[in-house]
């Protein structure tokens, strides 16, 4: 075969790609056409690429509906990204969560000087996390999680003036820009030992190769994606990050960000090291259990609700890594992964959405601006109760549904203990919902908050939409749990 025949090959593999691609490639315009408008539109029309970034968002999920659908599974670029169940559930989470997170963030926004571009690196996040979960390559597997870190510290840093937002920006560089080092130094170990940056030829190699390097690389891989996840004890950045960004970026990092390293770790870990080599279900379940008790022991003296999400997002991330780590030993681990990131976006966002429009209210997150919440707005207070209980884990919402998931895969692989630290920490879990849930309930309005604002329109929807998936998702729960149970991994 000439090389000129050999090229018009390629070549026509490529286009035969492009169906499975297009949810990325719609990913890509949209972030393309939104910095174009936010170049050529005025300051006050900015509103427009917020606009075109959210229908964008939810064309992704259509489209990520479309290809399952229509087109099936596919190994796609030479086999370095992978559409399957596991990626096409991941960028449907990110078409419907990153509307969402528009609307959210539409309020604080509006009106500044770079509103556009917030939302071209908005969009520009969400496709790094497409293609994190969808890597099936070493290279492309640094390449996205650079890209998603660089512009998770960019929205942390949107509001210039602020001190605190600087300096959690700042932080966050730090120790992401470490994390990552690290990761890429473990993958350039795999590649040296397997001679090949493709993930299943790695996996042929480590298991062979000597014990200490196999080991040593593994872990340097696991703890760049562990900082992504806020994984135990990756996770130091995580209350001071959440604190000091903008609060609908916090509401964005809780949620995209964190499920995208969750599921690159679903797929990285099976193809890496496969049946379970060098005990890494075992490890993965120590940090699970590790995540769940320090993020929910944490969250109980924290007066600043924010700091409070932020501890519970850490334990709420340990809940979905028990789903990884029955992966090799149980067929329910991979189901039990996507619903409960699926029922914990919608609660996580719904939570924040709340906590957003109490601080536009009160300029307080602290525990003390959530008095009497329910005798101003009745109905935050409602979905500030539905999303608590959901993470709680309580019947019949979707974080019940997905709890019970989770644990059923951790018994079935034979990690029953792993359930039982699970639902110990679920219990324990309570006290600090409650410690907002109560006040605003039982307690008089905090004499601070003069007049009632109502929350915004994009706000409104975003906390509205957010909610009832919080309840639909468990309520309604056959259709999704048979969604993520034919979310198939291609090897």
């Amino acid at each position: 075969m000439s090389r000129l025949e050999q090229t018009r090959m390629e070549e026509d593999m490529m286009l035969a790609d492009f169906p499975w691609l297009a949810p990325i490639g719609a990913l890509v315009i949209a972030a393309v056409v939104a910095v174009l408008l936010a170049l050529v539109l005025p300051r006050h029309r900015q509103g427009l690429v917020g606009a075109w970034v959210a229908g964008a968002h939810l064309t992704v999920a259509v489209l990520a509906a479309a290809v399952w659908l229509d087109r099936g599974f596919r190994a796609t670029m030479s086999g370095t990204l992978v559409v399957d169940g596991l990626s096409l559930v991941l960028t449907g989470l990110v078409g419907v969560a990153g509307a969402i997170a528009v609307a959210v963030a539409r309020p604080s926004v509006a009106g500044t000087d770079r509103e556009g571009e917030f939302y071209a690196i908005l969009t520009m996040a969400n496709l790094s996390a497409v293609v994190l979960g969808s890597a099936a390559d070493a290279a492309l597997l640094a390449l996205a999680l650079t890209a998603l870190s660089i512009t998770s510290f960019i929205l942390t840093g949107y509001y210039r003036r602020s001190r605190r937002g600087n300096e959690a920006a700042l932080k966050y560089y730090i120790y992401g820009t470490v994390a990552g080092s690290m990761m890429v130094f473990g993958l350039s170990w795999w590649f040296g030992l397997a001679g090949s940056t493709s993930l299943v030829t790695i996996g042929r190699a480590l298991p062979d190769a000597p014990i200490l390097l196999a080991a040593a690389s593994s872990t340097l891989v696991v703890v760049g994606l562990g900082y992504k996840a806020s994984l135990v004890p990756f996770h130091f950045w995580t209350p001071d990050v959440y604190e000091g960004a903008p609060l609908p970026v916090t509401a964005y990092l809780s949620v995209l960000p964190k499920i995208a390293g969750l599921v690159a770790l679903a797929r990285v870990l099976p193809l890496a090291l496969p049946d379970g080599a060098m005990g890494w279900p075992t490890a993965v379940g120590a940090i699970a259990a590790v995540t769940m008790v320090l993020g929910t022991l944490a969250s109980i003296p924290q007066r600043n609700v924010v700091r409070l999400l932020a501890y519970s997002s850490i334990a709420q991330a340990g809940f979905m890594l028990v789903g990884v780590a029955a992966l090799t030993s149980s067929d329910q681990g991979l189901p039990a992964l996507l619903y409960y990131a699926i029922a914990y976006a919608a609660a996580n966002l719904a939570v924040f959405a709340v906590v957003f429009a109490v601080q536009r209210e009160s300029r307080s997150v602290d525990l003390s601006a959530f008095a009497g919440l329910g005798r101003r707005h009745p109905w935050w207070t409602v979905a500030l109760i539905v999303s608590f209980l959901s993470l709680l884990g309580l019947p019949p919402l979707s974080g019940f549904v997905g709890k019970l998931e989770v644990f059923s895969a951790a018994i079935d692989a034979g990690q029953a203990w792993l359930a039982v630290v699970g639902i110990a920490m679920t219990v324990v879990s309570l006290y600090p919902y409650l410690r907002v849930m109560a006040p605003a309930v039982l307690a008089a309005p905090h004499d601070r908050v003069e007049t009632r604002l109502a929350a915004p329109a994009p706000l409104a929807t975003a906390l509205a939409l957010a909610t009832i998936a919080t309840v639909g998702i468990g309520v309604v729960a056959e259709p999704f749990l048979r969604l993520t149970l034919s979310a198939g991994v291609l090897p």
